[in-house]
C-alpha cells in the first residue's frame, strides 16, 4: 500500500514539473512581451492593444501554474521558526493539519476556477479588452494551476500520514542526516 501511494505522489509530482515548466515558459512570454512593449511605447510612442490583457493572464498562469511545483521544492512562506521549537511528532500533526485546511481552501478555490471557466464557456464570454478573448481559455489555464496545487497538497497529506518526507529539502536534510 504504501508503495502504491508513494508512486502517486511521484506522479503528482511529475504532473506539478510539467505545470512549474509551462509556468516559466509563460514567465519568459511575459517577460519578452513586456520588454517588446516598452520598446515600442518608448520609440514609436504606441502601445499594443494586447499586452495589458495578455500580461495580466499570463501574470496569473505563472503564479497558479508553479504552485504545487513549489510546494514541494519548499518555496512556499511558512512559520518555520515556531516548528524548530516544537517536537518532532507533534510538528507532523501540527504540518498535517494545515495542508488539511490548505486543502479545504485549495479544493473551494479549484471548483470555483472550474464553475467560473464552463460558464464563461457555456455563455460564450468574452474579454472587454480590445483582444475579445474567450475567457474560458485563461480562466481554464488557471483552474488547471489550482487543480496541480491541490494535487501536490493531497501528495503532501499522503506523504506526511506515510511517513515520508513532505517538502524536498526535508527528504534531502533526512538524507544527509542518514548518511553522516
Amino acid at each position: 500500500m504504501r508503495g502504491a501511494l508513494s508512486r502517486l505522489c511521484a506522479a503528482i509530482d511529475r504532473l506539478n514539473e510539467w505545470g512549474a515548466w509551462f509556468a516559466a515558459a509563460c514567465c519568459a512570454v511575459l517577460a519578452v512581451m513586456l520588454i517588446v512593449e516598452v520598446g515600442v511605447t518608448s520609440k514609436l510612442g504606441w502601445s499594443q492593444p494586447w499586452a495589458v490583457e495578455y500580461a495580466s493572464y499570463l501574470c496569473a498562469v505563472t503564479l497558479l501554474g508553479g504552485a504545487g511545483f513549489a510546494l514541494r521544492h519548499s518555496s512556499h512562506i511558512r512559520v518555520a521558526v515556531a516548528l524548530e521549537y516544537l517536537p518532532r511528532p507533534l510538528v507532523r500533526v501540527l504540518d498535517f493539519f494545515c495542508t488539511l485546511g490548505a486543502l479545504a481552501v485549495t479544493g473551494i478555490l479549484a471548483y470555483g476556477f472550474w464553475e467560473l471557466a464552463a460558464k464563461s464557456l457555456e455563455r460564450g464570454s468574452k474579454s472587454y479588452f480590445v483582444m475579445q478573448t474567450p475567457l474560458w481559455i485563461p480562466q481554464g489555464l488557471l483552474a488547471v494551476g489550482v487543480f496541480l496545487l491541490l494535487a501536490a497538497l493531497v501528495a503532501r497529506a499522503i506523504r506526511i500520514l506515510i511517513g515520508e518526507a513532505p517538502d524536498l529539502a526535508e527528504e534531502r536534510a533526512a538524507g544527509e542526516g542518514g548518511a553522516e
